[in-house]
């Protein structure tokens, strides 16, 4: 039986996209190594025997949850409650949203020895823009500050997308998330995200963006130097929702496989009001030549391969070769 789960967490709203990222997560994961396991929250019985069906034919788990266990908060918070959630058998998890695709192999991570109490975790985006001096990058800063971080601890701020998390420990992390995202009554613009940064930055070892790499970077002329396996596609819109710049079809041929092999998958997979792809399509040109100005053409990029660099001489990096 393998130790480590690689688990998904959503609702039943997510749990197309989800399912086509397990799949592929099992496709590059080795058997023996990791089972793939995703816990639905709120799953009603006819989208179950759907699912259900399907996920056994793929090698993942479907495991239907209560919304008790998450003491009735919403899907996101739920990579708090890991080790209420998933089976004891499981002593490591490599945690991923749903709306991560997964293009290389995933057995250097899983086999990443965690220590007890600690987790793998890779930079925000937006810890490489906070010392630019424009007045996002201020705004961004001024957050961060304002929830409770230092300057030093904003920069590394990271991302809870993708964890690689060994179970011992995890509870305490989640439990001492969990109640600070309870006392807190101040905006919050990633409430789990933020909880975690709070108090168990000291925790987490700096993980390659290569294991989480946010889709809009390609944006940013690194994806050669640091050669994903994770993409994430973090903001709307979804690559399930239609080919939008950065990514080519290539990022939308995933879901529609899954249809083609599963028709009845159709009625999952939510489509985008044309006023909204239109929008959607003007929007990402423009950001394009935005983001390959302010980020591919600036100091940014310098920072994000400082950190790469960074990553790739700590003892605890993963080899991405």
């Amino acid at each position: 039986m393998p130790a480590c789960c690689i688990a998904y967490t959503t609702d039943p709203a997510y749990l197309f996209p989800t399912l086509v990222s397990a799949a592929q997560a099992r496709l590059y994961a080795s058997a023996e190594k990791a089972d793939v396991v995703i816990f639905c929250f709120g799953l009603d019985r006819s989208t179950e025997r759907v699912f259900s069906r399907i996920c056994e034919s793929e090698g993942v788990i479907l495991n239907s949850v209560g919304l008790g266990v998450i003491h009735g908060a919403t899907a996101m918070m739920s990579r708090l409650f890991l080790c209420d959630i998933a089976p004891a058998m499981y002593t490591q998890y490599l945690y991923m949203d749903g709306d991560v695709q997964i293009v290389g192999s995933l057995d250097p991570l899983i086999d990443a020895e965690v220590p007890p109490g600690r987790f793998m975790a890779a930079n925000d985006p937006l810890t490489f823009q906070i010392d630019d001096s424009s007045t996002q990058s201020r705004r961004l800063l001024s957050h961060l500050e304002y929830i409770g971080l230092t300057r030093k601890q904003a920069r590394g701020y990271f991302n809870s997308g993708v964890l690689r998390i060994n179970r011992a420990g995890w509870d305490k992390i989640g439990g001492r998330a969990w109640e600070l995202f309870c006392r807190n009554n101040g905006p919050a613009k990633f409430p789990d995200q933020d909880a975690l940064n709070l108090v168990a930055g000291e925790h987490r070892i700096p993980m390659s963006l290569g294991w989480n790499f946010p889709i809009f970077m390609r944006n940013s002329r690194v994806e050669a130097e640091i050669q994903p396996r994770i993409l994430h596609f973090m903001s709307s819109p979804k690559p399930w929702q239609g080919r939008f710049p950065p990514w080519t079809q290539r990022a939308c041929t995933p879901y529609l496989e899954m249809i083609n092999r599963y028709p009845v998958l159709g009625r999952f997979n939510t489509k985008l009001p044309l006023n909204k792809r239109a929008y959607y399509h003007l929007q990402q040109r423009r950001k394009r030549v935005c983001e390959t100005m302010m980020w591919g053409l600036s100091k940014r990029r310098n920072r994000i391969l400082d950190y790469e660099v960074a990553c790739s001489a700590s003892a605890c990096d993963l080899c991405l070769t």
